[in-house]
């Protein structure tokens, strides 16, 4: 029996494989698509998970202190991992990380120097590799990074700097005074699940910061992790962490005249909350996150429904088209009976034959699956390092899903075939009920409603893309080089920045903190009575900062060279004078008390008008501008170039040169502005990227279900389409009655994907400050192009059937 039944299953997929390519090519996108986002969904809920006791392991995270809103920061200051371990039982052992900071790294041997700028570099205590599992294939973890100037190096930065040879024992120089530091481990290829990784790992006290700020509560350069017992309660846990502000902040503030309720305010108290490690990567997107990159739990969601969608739909075609055919083989099922065939056997052909293409589309949707993966990877920059061998219960359920669609697609005309009655069969009375062309029509509708609303969506991100690219705000970013570490230069860096203000394709330079857009450093100031408190974004920046960057000042001027008073002068925004309750009348004179650099008092010389510092999907908050030359911190410069917009390569060697002639060796490292703005939403772009590909597969998969159903649809009207041709019926008028039913399904799905596309869309604008108003012929445009490709998809079926003989038709009526 079993051999009859593979026997006729080949048959039937030979003799219907117009049907069978229809049904497989949609199934095997759906299953790619699904299987590709499974992956990614899989490895973006595993990070974090393969530490050691990863369960116990938490980050502290701290209010806010610096922010008059409050709100959440994952930086804390150092003195608070020893309060834990010695006043909280609970708490098993602590942990700092530190960010140093970017930093030149040099490795001299046998006369030859190697040299680069270093940015992923870390400091931690030694016990790091008790909490996180990253192996170390030369070194000792437990010993690793006892003692200052030792570093645990990355596999990459090994074989960069040390060759084949082996790294532990050799020393690298660090920074500008060449500290040496002794490699005393090399980690294997590290997790790509975890929420950080490094290139260089030092010992905590190799940065010199550490023991000159480890007194301070004010200092919040450190990452605080703890590993907490098993029996550790967790909501009482956080009860005890609020006694800490009380008892060690505020005796510390008070010993260096700082007031703690002016830092606390209305936040509730200096505070902390532990956040499970494993959380770290999804649920930091509030989070003020120090260290690695995060994601966003909302985008795992989104794309785990359109993946199910995708697959849902691919069902849906699989099944449409099966009961479809099904009515068509009623006779021969009809002979099946009266021939003896079994109820059972009935039941086992048409489910061997579902199941047979199931497992077709599952072979060729894991081929399409990587070569998706690829795609991704290279168009969107989405890495998905997941593979379907790390996990073998994936690959158990993979085998399963030919089975469970099969079944799922099969079951129905399987019963429904095999209960039809054979005189009925064999007087061809078996065609479908009128209730099993609603349920068809039905599946239409919602495959074309989903691809419409994935258009649609794909279309409005595209739009607040191009939004974004060509929104002025208020600065100059089209032709800009950033040309970082300009104070490694030292007293030679005026010189350079007028070397460049000669070259002929150079309109401008000037010299600032850094470049607009890279983050801002904040903190607090104070009008000149006192009562009004606000923080404020601040940048140092020379006399020719406005014209590079293309600023417009709105009253008042700008810093001037030849101004020694101008050291002690701000220029502010709009935003911070409207804070501070001045106007355009009386701002100029105004004094502003900078409170983080011994109340220095700082006299309002200018305002310029508002400009987007931060990302688009903030609004523009205060900042203001202090002088190069004005006596508080920030060592750090850059030199901004404005180009003329030509080819930047040639202009790009002469800064080199004359970078070369005074950095003593020191790396030349740059950038353009308009990239590292692109930079900023690579989420939303890569967003765009993935809405575009889905909804190609979910208008594919459609048109399949649609071509496969008009051809099920025009055979059963074959005798009613040769009766009115009879009748005097046009090929045109018969191609319209057909291609009519369709039209108005299509139309019906446009009513209910639109409201849906436009209600999420809606909703993903509400993250942005500037953004567009979503405009109806968006939906125009989508709804005609499914009207297209269903008339495209269904015109080549009804032509051909209204140009048929009708007494080839008719030829047994």
């Amino acid at each position: 029996m079993f051999r009859n039944i593979i026997k006729v299953t080949l048959r039937n997929f030979i003799k219907e494989r117009f049907y069978a390519v229809i049904n497989i090519a949609g199934l095997s996108l759906g299953i790619a698509a699904s299987l590709l986002t499974l992956l990614y969904v899989l490895h973006e809920t595993s990070y974090d998970t393969f530490h050691p006791d990863s369960d116990r392991l938490f980050r502290v995270n701290q209010t806010l202190i610096w922010s008059p809103d409050g709100g959440v920061m994952s930086s804390t200051a150092l003195p608070l991992a020893q309060v834990l371990t010695d006043e909280i039982p609970e708490v098993e052992s602590a942990l700092r990380i530190n960010t140093p900071g970017n930093q030149v790294v040099r490795f001299e041997e046998d006369r030859s120097l190697k040299s680069y700028i270093e940015n992923d570099i870390l400091a931690a205590d030694s016990n790091f590799f008790d909490f996180f599992a990253f192996k170390l294939k030369e070194g000792d973890p437990s010993e690793a990074l006892r003692g200052i100037n030792k570093v645990v190096i990355s596999n990459e930065m090994a074989q960069k700097y040390f060759g084949d040879k082996p790294a532990l024992g050799k020393t690298l120089l660090f920074g500008q005074g060449r500290v040496p530091m002794e490699v005393t481990g090399v980690t294997e290829p590290q997790p790509t699940n975890a929420h950080f990784d490094f290139d260089f790992l030092m010992s905590i006290y190799s940065n010199p910061k550490i023991k000159q700020f480890e007194w301070s509560w004010i200092w919040t350069q450190v990452v605080t992790y703890v590993k907490l017992h098993d029996t550790a309660d967790l909501p009482g846990l956080e009860e005890k962490f609020t006694a800490i502000g009380e008892k060690h902040v505020r005796p510390m503030l008070s010993r260096i005249g700082m007031h703690y309720e002016k830092l606390v305010g209305d936040k509730g108290g200096w505070n902390f909350y532990l956040q499970p490690v494993e959380d770290i990567h999804l649920y930091s997107d509030v989070i003020g996150n120090r260290i690695g990159a995060i994601s966003d739990i909302d985008y795992v969601y989104i794309f785990t429904i359109i993946a199910c969608l995708v697959i849902v739909l691919a069902s849906i075609n699989f099944m449409n088209l099966a009961t479809a055919r099904a009515t068509l083989r009623a006779k021969e099922t009809g002979i099946r009976k009266v021939m003896g065939s079994p109820k059972f056997q009935l039941l086992a052909q048409h489910l061997a034959e579902s199941i047979f293409m199931c497992a077709i589309a599952m072979v060729i949707g894991l081929g399409l699956m990587e070569l998706l993966r690829i795609i991704v990877q290279d168009h969107l920059g989405i890495i998905i390092h997941m593979s379907l061998w790390d996990t073998p219960g994936l690959l158990v359920f993979i085998l399963l899903i030919p089975l469970l669609l099969g079944l799922f697609s099969g079951l129905y005309p399987a019963f429904y075939l095999s209960n039809v009655k054979p005189v009925t069969a064999l007087k061809g009375k078996s065609g479908a009920s009128r209730k099993s062309f609603l349920l068809r029509n039905v599946l239409v509708v919602a495959q074309f409603a989903t691809s419409v609303a994935l258009i649609s969506g794909t279309m409005i991100v595209y739009q607040q893309l191009d939004y974004f690219s060509n929104v002025d705000v208020g600065y100059e970013r089209g032709n800009i080089i950033t040309i970082d570490w300009a104070h490694k230069l030292g007293p030679q860096l005026e010189s350079f920045r007028d070397e460049l203000k000669q070259y002929n394709t150079v309109q401008n330079a000037s010299i600032s903190m850094d470049a607009i857009g890279r983050g801002s450093y904040e903190d607090i100031f104070m009008d000149q009575s006192g009562q009004k408190e606000v923080t404020i974004a601040m940048m140092k920046a020379d006399e020719d900062f406005l014209n590079t960057l293309s600023i417009n000042l709105l009253t008042g001027r700008f810093f001037e060279k030849d101004r020694p008073s101008d050291e002690k002068a701000v220029v502010i925004n709009e935003t911070t004078m409207k804070l501070f309750g001045w106007d355009e009348n009386d701002v100029l004179g105004q004094t502003i008390v900078y409170t983080g650099d011994e109340n220095l008092n700082a006299e309002v010389i200018g305002v310029v008008e508002d400009f987007h510092f931060q990302s688009l999907r903030l609004p523009v908050n205060p900042y203001l501008f202090f002088s190069t030359e004005a006596p508080i911190w920030g060592d750090m410069r850059v030199v901004q170039v404005k180009t003329m917009g030509k080819d930047t390569q040639p202009l790009l060697a002469e800064i080199e040169k004359a970078w070369k002639r005074r950095a003593d060796g020191f790396p030349f490292q740059y950038s353009f502005a308009d990239e590292e703005f692109k930079y900023q939403y690579r989420t939303e772009q890569q967003l765009g990227g993935l809405f575009a590909v889905f909804a190609g597969f979910a208008i594919f998969i459609a048109a399949m279900g649609l071509l496969g159903l008009s051809s099920y649809t025009i055979t059963v009207r074959t005798k009613e389409i040769g009766i009115r041709k009879v009748l005097g019926a046009s090929v045109a008028k018969i191609t319209l009655m057909l291609n009519g039913g369709f039209t108005r399904l299509i139309l019906l799905s446009l009513l209910i994907g639109f409201p849906v596309a436009w209600w999420m869309m809606d909703q993903w604008l509400e993250q942005f400050a500037k953004k567009i108003t979503i405009h109806w012929s968006v939906f125009i445009g989508s709804g005609l192009l499914a009207l297209a490709i269903s008339w495209i998809t269904v015109a080549y079926q009804s032509i051909k059937a209204a140009t048929m003989d009708p007494v080839d038709t008719l030829r047994d009526e």
